[in-house]
């Protein structure tokens, strides 16, 4: 199930990609001539291509319709996110008992082969030299009434060799597809993931190995782990961080009650970099390959904030024995650039002493200030069972 998104799998003894039967099923036969999938490694992590954009559409701008810019009432953001939909359909659906369990919506077939095809026509217009040989993934977005926003990765075969490329391209109701020259990401943008703990250090040494397998496989310089440790009893956590393989990594110790929101604070005051994105995340969470390349593809500086659903399992499970669900009110992972937690004046930390409700209320803000929150499943983001009981200085608890 939790494999990366995918339309083709390959054979490893031919080396030819073979359709998913899934996508078959949801989506009917593919047409190869155009919507050919290379699905690329670098989600997964194998080999990371250069990552490049060419521009061959007129430029335009994105001005998103279901975004407040005014004041927003406490608690009531989470009705003005919505939902993206993918393509190729991906592996976050799943089966609970004997009914379907939710997963990521898939772009119409229609649509996305309109969508390719105009790509491809202005592509070959462009006289750049090299071809359009493969898609590899696509998101959309709809702007009410419109147009729609899509994301776009595809290889492309130039002169010099394959590179990939991945931008955000608007299709408007008059079928006229544009690139959106406001809605820019940064490819080596640094990445911070902070965390608040107290007395998890078992988990913060899963936490390492997870990030130092990304790291291992991507090779990416690019991002660290920050923890914010509550003057933790059960372990020596800033002895686990210098005993990890990590390259990049800051320990913060804090003494007084555990403070969910003053921990994931003080990992923010801790980045200086403007222009540096800054994500906070749960413990108890496995991170996919893509994680931090996937953050920066949805992070963009003064337009978008990114908050992506986990798949919170049931006691016992795992992720190649299933049984939970996507959480979808939570907004406990969320990143934006660091300019952009200033602009929003952070998490309030008088308000919200503990756990609980900071993450709604970052969100409202968020929004008031006229960002838009991107909203997805990423396969493989993963939240293990885990009971509350003793922990951030509380007695026995609800188990989550």
């Amino acid at each position: 199930m939790f494999q990366q998104a995918r339309l083709v799998s390959v054979n490893k003894t031919t080396g030819q990609y073979v359709e998913s039967p899934m996508a078959t099923a949801l989506l009917g036969p593919l047409p190869t001539s155009v919507l050919q999938s290379h699905r690329r490694t670098n989600f997964v992590g194998d080999t990371v291509y250069p990552i490049t954009q060419i521009n061959v559409l007129p430029p335009c701008e994105f001005k998103p319709e279901y975004v407040s810019k005014h004041y927003v009432a406490p608690y009531t953001g989470v009705s003005q996110v919505f939902e993206s939909t993918v393509y190729p359909p991906d592996d976050t659906w799943f089966r609970k008992g004997t009914e379907p369990g939710a997963g990521n919506s898939p772009v119409n077939q229609k649509i996305a082969l309109d969508v390719i095809t105009l790509y491809k026509k202005a592509f070959d217009e462009a006289k750049t030299g090299g071809e359009v040989v493969g898609l590899h993934y696509m998101e959309q977005t709809k702007n009410r009434d419109s147009g729609s926003r899509f994301l776009l990765e595809m290889d492309i075969m130039m002169t010099d060799g394959l590179v990939h490329t991945s931008e955000f391209v608007y299709l408007q109701n008059d079928n006229k597809l544009c690139h959106l020259s406001n809605l820019q990401w940064t490819p080596n943008a640094d990445v911070y993931l902070v965390v608040s703990l107290k007395n998890l250090g078992e988990w913060v040494k899963h936490l390492c190995y997870n990030l130092e397998d990304l790291y291992a496989q991507t090779h990416d310089d690019h991002f660290e782990l920050v923890v914010v440790d509550y003057d933790s009893q059960d372990t020596n956590v800033e002895s686990i961080m210098k005993n990890s393989a990590l390259k990049r990594w800051k320990y913060i110790k804090k003494t007084g009650p555990f403070s969910r929101s003053g921990g994931l604070q003080a990992g923010i005051d801790y980045v200086t970099d403007p222009n540096s994105i800054v994500m906070t995340i749960d413990m108890h969470l496995t991170l996919p390959m893509g994680f931090v390349e996937y953050t920066r593809r949805h992070v963009i500086q003064g337009k978008m904030g990114y908050a992506p659903m986990f798949f919170r399992l049931g006691a016992g499970y795992t992720e190649t024995n299933v049984n939970g669900f996507w959480e979808t009110l939570t907004y406990g992972v969320y990143g934006l650039y660091k300019s952009d937690w200033k602009a929003i004046g952070g998490f309030n930390v008088q308000l919200f002493t503990k756990w609980g409700g900071e993450d709604w209320d970052v969100l409202d803000r968020t929004l008031a200030k006229g960002y838009e929150v991107f909203r997805i499943r990423p396969p493989g983001l993963v939240h293990y069972y885990h009971t509350r009981d003793g922990l951030w200085n509380t007695a026995k608890s609800q188990s989550r």
